[in-house]
């Protein structure tokens, strides 16, 4: 089945990401991105729960950089994909700096394009909070 030009965005913005070329990930996001932070970050003030626009995503992920010694998020699958909406399945994988301590968690996100952009994308904890937050009867 062909993937839609929104799930293509998506897919190679993580990509991007995971192969550490931040510069190709950000091009892929809106200059107004809202990025919402799944995970708390030391590095990060504590109540920065959302990043904004490229230059506070770049502050998330030098946080992520500095909080992982390994870390990878791969889309497993498009579970909606209409209109400017996306719901995925991600596989969240990473190995903590300095602790050693390793993490697997599934994540759903919910990413929303515009002017062919990633604009905001949110991370839940359950498909059915993903859905909702995307307008979908769970």
């Amino acid at each position: 089945m062909e993937r839609s030009a929104n799930e293509r965005l998506n897919r190679e913005g993580f990509a991007a990401w995971n192969s550490g070329d931040w510069d190709e990930a950000l091009a892929r996001l809106h200059p107004e991105i809202e990025w919402h932070i799944a995970f708390r970050l030391p590095d990060l003030p504590p109540d920065m729960t959302v990043a904004r626009g490229h230059d506070q995503v770049r502050q998330v992920w030098d946080a992520f950089g500095s909080a992982w010694e390994e870390l990878r998020v791969d889309i497993e699958e498009v579970l909606h994909d209409v209109g400017d909406t996306l719901v995925t399945r991600a596989r969240f994988r990473g190995r903590g700096a300095g602790s050693g301590i390793e993490v697997d968690r599934t994540l759903f996100y919910v990413a929303e394009v515009r002017d062919d952009k990633l604009w905001r994308l949110r991370p839940f904890d359950s498909l059915g909070e993903a859905r909702r937050a995307a307008g979908i009867d769970a």
